[in-house]
């Protein structure tokens, strides 16, 4: 029997104490340090870098702009792999609508828009509305190949199991020894934009659609996240709704509505903390770089937060590997490229959203579509704008480009409706921001009041009848109309389900575009004159011996024209200025405000009908012109 006490014993003993003592200090001093580390952690400011796109749009080459050259993911790539070589604690987002855009889409279904998020590095993304383009399942499909995190929080994508198997509502990502959580939030209009979702839906859109956002920031600050980045493909409006909803969010990467915004957003909370909102535009013409700074209690030090956009130009080195892989893509698609269908005059601009009135682009495709169809015998054609999409350069249009500006794989559709179905369509076209929803027409010309209240803004909407002259639409009459079938199968919420009579084509709304083109040797943009902007209460006037005309509630110190016509009508006048009238002559062009918005006029007009046009001075915000509603000319009684 072993004799614990003896000294051989002993000996055999000390040395495995010592190495255990040894180990369990070591022990001790790691859980203290862990702890430590921790708490100062908590305890520290935070600093990192968010690089980020939105909107894509499958543009992977550069593209000419106003003589420019901008764009293009190989330098796109090039920079952001530049970037992060020389700054530490970097993430790559993009904010979504990475596909549909450029023949490349059509014909590879999204996978070189994968492919090249990959070969760039990108960390993060969500998912865009026109992600759905091509299906739900083609979308599920592409996205199993991304080598980053696909989030979204308030998508229901049960019914896809290729998209649930890689849709998180949010990610974690650790930087510099602290947690941030990037949380993905859809637009809750998808289903109004989308009808190919094979069943994926907004999650609570019946009740309050910012649950899920609130269930996924209230996870994560569980999990002891207290700094939170909302990648969104909402727009920038919603966005500014969202950071006021739920404040808790630090900072929102968003998309959708293409809207560049060269200094950020901050949204300040009733704890004065601050959300900052950013978003770069869209195709790729800027990298958006967002250097984010956080106190040591974890909200976000403004001062010390810096953002700018880095325009993407020519003069950045293309990754020459990426470069090689859209060359190769692109090969198929040459003799699109090749192939030329006409000529442009001039222009067509592409900031259609901006305008208040029918754009060049529009009145194109418009024009196309009625010509089309002739043999049924419409009379009137509607495009919505978020069908459309790029810019038609001065000189020649090829086929591709004929591709890019109708991408979509919408058909034309020939209906017959009643003018009060007609009424409600253009209602719905006006009753929001000029944007996606908003039509261009061909063969109507409409005012619209953009400050009354929705769906009371259509002001006067008439309809050009044979002989070319326009008279006000008939709700028991029936009309003609051309229409591409998204929007006749209420894509964007409109409704034509009265419709009779119904033709739908197999050919996709590019086919007439460009048959259109083939006939014409040039084209040239179309000053507005079918859609314009209306203000109530701007003027007055009574006919005595002369007439006096009184202008209001304008802006101090505007310049004001005055015009007079033979009724309501649009037609451009000099700057291409579309006058809410027919047959419009100058009859003062130089007035001014006074420091109460107000103006009086005394003179002899040609006409029976007036309007005034009014430019507010610099400075203004938003500085823009102002119609009054086109008003008959009163006698006077006295």
């Amino acid at each position: 029997m072993q004799n614990d006490k003896d000294p051989k014993n002993n000996l055999k003993v000390r040395p495995f104490l010592k190495l255990a003592l040894i180990a369990l200090s070591l022990l001790v001093i790691a859980h203290v340090s862990a702890v430590t580390s921790v708490t100062r952690a908590a305890d520290e400011e935070l600093h990192f870098t968010i690089l980020h796109t939105n909107d894509l749009h499958s543009h992977a080459e550069p593209f000419s702009e106003r003589g420019r050259i901008v764009g293009g993911m190989a330098r796109l790539g090039h920079l952001i792999h530049s970037i992060k070589a020389n700054t530490p604690n970097t993430v790559v987002i993009d904010a979504g609508d990475m596909f549909q855009g450029t023949p490349l889409f059509t014909h590879y279904h999204g996978d070189v828009e994968v492919s090249l998020l990959n070969h760039i590095g990108y960390d993060i993304y969500t998912i865009g509305n026109h992600e759905f383009d091509d299906g739900a399942e083609n979308l599920g499909h592409q996205l199993k190949k991304a080598k980053f995190d696909v989030i979204c929080s308030n998508l229901d994508v049960d019914a896809q199991p290729d998209l649930k198997s890689v849709v998180k509502p949010y990610v974690i990502r650790e930087i510099n020894g602290q947690k941030v959580g990037f949380v993905g939030v859809m637009t809750p209009e998808l289903e109004r934009l989308s009808l190919s979702l094979g069943g994926v839906k907004v999650k609570n859109l019946k009740d309050d659609w910012l649950i899920p956002v609130r269930q996924a920031v209230k996870e994560l600050e569980g999990k002891g996240v207290n700094h939170i980045v909302a990648v969104t493909h909402c727009g920038a409006d919603l966005d500014q709704q969202i950071s006021q909803a739920i404040p808790q969010i630090d900072v929102i990467i968003g998309g959708h509505s293409h809207t560049r915004l060269d200094k950020a957003l901050f949204v300040e909370h009733d704890d004065s903390s601050k959300t900052i909102i950013v978003q770069t535009g869209s195709y790729g013409r800027t990298l958006g770089r967002l250097d984010v700074a956080f106190n040591k209690d974890g909200s976000l030090d403004v001062a010390d937060t810096k953002y700018r956009l880095i325009n993407i130009t020519d003069k950045i080195q293309e990754h020459p590997e990426m470069k090689a892989y859209i060359d190769k893509k692109v090969e198929p698609l040459l003799p699109l490229r090749r192939t030329i269908v006409s000529q442009a005059e001039d222009a067509f601009d592409n900031r259609w959203t901006a305008y208040p009135w029918d754009s060049a682009l529009g009145d194109l495709i418009t024009d196309a579509l009625c010509e089309a169809g002739k043999s049924y015998g419409t009379t009137i054609s509607v495009h919505n704008r978020g069908g459309m999409r790029g810019r038609i350069e001065k000189g020649p249009i090829s086929l591709e480009k004929v591709q890019e500006i109708l991408p979509f794989d919408n058909r034309l559709t020939f209906a017959t409706i009643t003018g009060k179905a007609l009424l409600s369509a253009l209602e719905h076209s006006v009753s929001g921001p000029v944007g996606g929803r908003f039509l261009d027409v061909h063969g109507l010309k409409l005012g619209y009041d953009p400050t009354r209240k929705r769906g009371e803004r259509l002001v006067f909407a008439l309809a050009e009848n044979k002989d070319g002259s326009y008279s006000a639409i008939d709700e028991t009459q029936e009309y003609k109309v051309a229409i591409n079938n998204y929007t006749f199968q209420a894509g964007e919420g409109y409704d034509f389900k009265d419709a009779k009579n119904v033709v739908n084509t197999p050919e996709r709304v590019g086919i007439p575009f460009r048959q259109y083109l083939e006939a014409r040797p040039s084209v040239k943009p179309q000053a507005p004159s079918r859609i314009v902007p209306i203000t109530e209460n701007i003027l007055s006037a009574m006919r005595k011996d002369k007439v006096i005309a009184k202008i209001s509630n304008v802006p101090p110190n505007s310049r004001i024209s005055l015009y007079s016509g033979t009724g309501r009508g649009i037609t451009p006048v000099a700057n291409n200025i579309p006058v809410p009238l027919e047959k419009p002559l100058q009859e003062a062009g130089s007035l001014s405000a006074d420091e109460q918005g107000k103006c009086v006029w005394k003179g002899s007009v040609g006409g029976s009908w007036m309007c005034a046009v009014v430019q507010p001075p610099k400075g203004t915000k938003p500085r823009k012109l102002i119609f009054s509603y086109p008003i008959e000319i009163k006698a006077s009684k006295n």
